[in-house]
């Protein structure tokens, strides 16, 4: 490599020098040129061009029908142009100071700030050093601080979430950019002090609500006071998010879960048990379209705690709140089906050759099956209750799971096969392929996946082989297998359409001015299966919610649906060796031509007892809705010139 000489040094120094300031120069004329201006006007000494931005309006989310429930109320800010503060370290700290004692922001965080601004590719680009100021404050210290050169109040804009509670979550909120984001967002052309969505659908839907910003090119004088404005480009507002959540069903859903969860805590008292968390989860899903009509998790918060000035005492609250309300257990937290398992299990039974609808198995209360090995010994696998003897329709309405124990592992005497079961295999097999164990892909942050155990998990993770009572407890939903309460909504509405797996979303469509683009149908996949094997399932879900089935609680009047109920142990046995259970619902209807899926889950409870009336409640809202809807319909087509009935 030949050695570059002193003289070669300076001649690439000056290549250099020339190339970043016709740069320079580049950006300005192309600046001019966005902004409409016809020449490069002139300018007196000292004063310098300045682009300034303004964020564009963020879009306003509302819900199916129109309801806003989150917009943007007019604000104040203190800003900070770092280039525009003393170059003077001495003088700058001076300068930090004196702000820190006006308008009341700790040193140390006013110092970071213009850190952070100074790193920052434009150091021009305004860092709001404080929000939230009322109109006649920010007067007051427009006029008090202008003698602190690079200091400014500009005008903003705060973000007021509605629907309280009912919408926390799924709402999310918008925050200052992390110092762990500010290299990602400034890459993308965000300004340092810019607010962006930080969870919920703020969070996945940033780009399009954010919009474009108001762009002014002005003169600025050495101070880096305005001296006049030459050109301005217009902001782009956000686009608007339509969801499709339907404001009134979700309050329904959530009185109905509430009083479900309350409803189970005076047997838990009587029992002497300790207090439960008071908790669940419900989801309304279109298994038409995979439009999430409801999706409610208690205990929940407002959006709001987080918006403006953040209310530290509450939000320490949440985060110290044994029931994790920021957690939803829609989509985020895994749980044992228990037997809304049940339904699955009986397709990829008839499927593969297991069962045949008339298939008898006979329930005593119990299956009493010998070790293989040592046949002195015997292990007892109990049913709920004893059957007597059941079809394949009559194992699930009757929830028997002598009759799935079989399904799923078989039977044995005297070491020999009389009945063959599905076995971990296949059980894993339909699991997965009805998209358990992997996210349903819903347009929300934080989503988990649950798991499908195989016998090849358990021994890398235990240490031990899988053996016939893990088949058996897999097939009631019990055991390893986790899911959440969307996956099973997924699931059964799978089963009501025939095998689509829709990806849920809770945007129904994004609205840019009058032209409101609604989002696909997809699906993720296809679950196999015959139509008349889904129909089988079907009606033993319908015959489940007739008086003598399990499910029968959940049945709403006057509209015919299909349900299942679980009761899934978990946790350490209480003092009567009985375990604490988690209360399962999940169902379809109308059953003739299946509109919606319902699941409901109580982290206590039991499924036929306290969770099947939630998911009576929540069929009865729907349907009661609708019919308003149509006859709201009906009513302006009668009114409408020339209409009548």
């Amino acid at each position: 490599m030949t050695p570059v000489t002193s003289e070669g040094r300076r001649l690439l120094m000056l290549l250099l020098v020339a190339v970043v300031g016709f740069s320079i120069l580049g950006v300005q004329l192309v600046r001019f040129q966005f902004l409409g201006l016809a020449r490069v006007p002139t300018f007196v000494s000292g004063e310098a061009p300045r682009v300034l931005e303004t964020e564009a309006p963020r879009g306003l989310i509302v819900d199916r029908d129109g309801t806003v429930i989150a917009h943007n109320v007019p604000e104040f800010a203190i800003v900070v142009i770092p280039d525009d503060l003393p170059a003077d370290l001495e003088e700058r700290r001076r300068a930090l100071v004196d702000l820190e004692r006006r308008i009341d922001v700790p040193y140390g965080e006013l110092e970071q700030l213009v850190r952070n601004g100074l790193r920052a590719p434009d150091q021009r680009a305004p860092v709001a050093v404080k929000r939230g100021l009322e109109r006649e404050e920010a007067i007051a210290l427009r006029a008090s601080l202008a003698d602190i050169p690079g200091v400014e109040v500009r005008a903003s804009a705060q973000r007021v979430y509605g629907g309280g509670e009912l919408l926390g979550r799924i709402l999310g909120h918008i925050g200052a950019i992390s110092t762990q984001e500010v290299e990602g967002y400034l890459a993308a052309g965000y300004p340092l002090d810019a607010r962006v969505g930080q969870s919920g659908l703020e969070h996945v839907y940033e780009e399009a609500l954010r919009g474009d910003p108001e762009r002014r090119l002005v003169l600025a004088d050495p101070t880096g006071r305005e001296v006049s404005e030459l050109a301005t480009a217009a902001a782009r507002p956000g686009a608007d998010l339509v969801l499709s959540l339907d404001l009134d069903l979700q309050t329904a859903v959530t009185e109905a879960l509430k009083r479900g969860i309350q409803a189970g805590l005076p047997a838990r008292r009587e029992a002497g048990r300790e207090p439960p968390v008071e908790a669940g989860a419900a989801v309304v899903l279109d298994v038409r379209t995979g439009e999430v009509l409801s999706l409610v998790s208690l205990p929940s918060f407002d959006a709001n705690l987080f918006a403006g000035t953040p209310d530290t005492e509450a939000i320490e609250r949440i985060l110290n709140d044994p029931a994790r309300p920021l957690i939803d257990r829609t989509y985020m937290e895994v749980k044992a089906p228990g037997s809304i398992f049940k339904p699955l299990v009986a397709l990829a039974a008839l499927e593969e050759g297991v069962v045949v609808p008339g298939t008898l198995i006979t329930s005593t209360g119990a299956l009493h099956v010998r070790d293989m090995y040592n046949p002195s010994v015997v292990y007892t696998f109990r049913d709920w209750a004893a059957h007597g003897t059941l079809d394949l329709y009559g194992g699930i309405a009757r929830s028997s799971d002598v009759y799935f124990y079989y399904l799923g592992g078989g039977y044995y005497e005297n070491g020999r096969e009389v009945f063959e079961g599905l076995g971990p295999e296949r059980l894993s097999e339909w699991a997965r392929a009805a998209g358990l164990g992997r996210p349903t892909g819903i347009d929300l942050p934080g989503e988990t996946d649950g798991l499908v155990p195989t016998p090849e998990w358990k021994e890398e993770t235990y240490g031990e082989p899988w053996v016939l009572g893990d088949s058996y407890t897999y097939s009631i939903g019990q055991g390893y297998l986790t899911v959440t309460p969307l996956q099973m909504a997924v699931v059964t509405a799978a089963i009501a359409n025939g095998g689509d797996l829709l990806v849920p979303h809770v945007v129904r469509g994004i609205r840019e001015g009058q032209q409101l683009d609604l989002l696909p149908r997809t699906t993720s996949g296809q679950l196999p299966g015959s139509e008349a094997h889904f129909e089988v399932v079907r009606e033993a879900m319908r015959m489940a919610a007739m008086p003598s089935g399990t499910a029968n609680t959940g049945q709403p009047a006057d509209v015919t649906i299909g349900g299942k109920t679980g009761t899934a142990e978990f946790g350490v046995r209480y003092s009567n060796g009985e375990y604490p259970t988690h209360g399962w619902f999940s169902g379809f209807g109308p059953y003739e031509d299946p509109e919606i899926a319902v699941i409901v889950y109580l982290e206590h409870g039991v499924g036929q007892t306290n969770a099947g009336p939630v998911a009576k409640e929540i069929f009865e809202a729907y349907f009661a809705l609708q019919a308003e809807t149509a006859a709201e319909g009906e009513e302006a087509g009668a009114s409408a010139p020339g209409g009548g009935r």
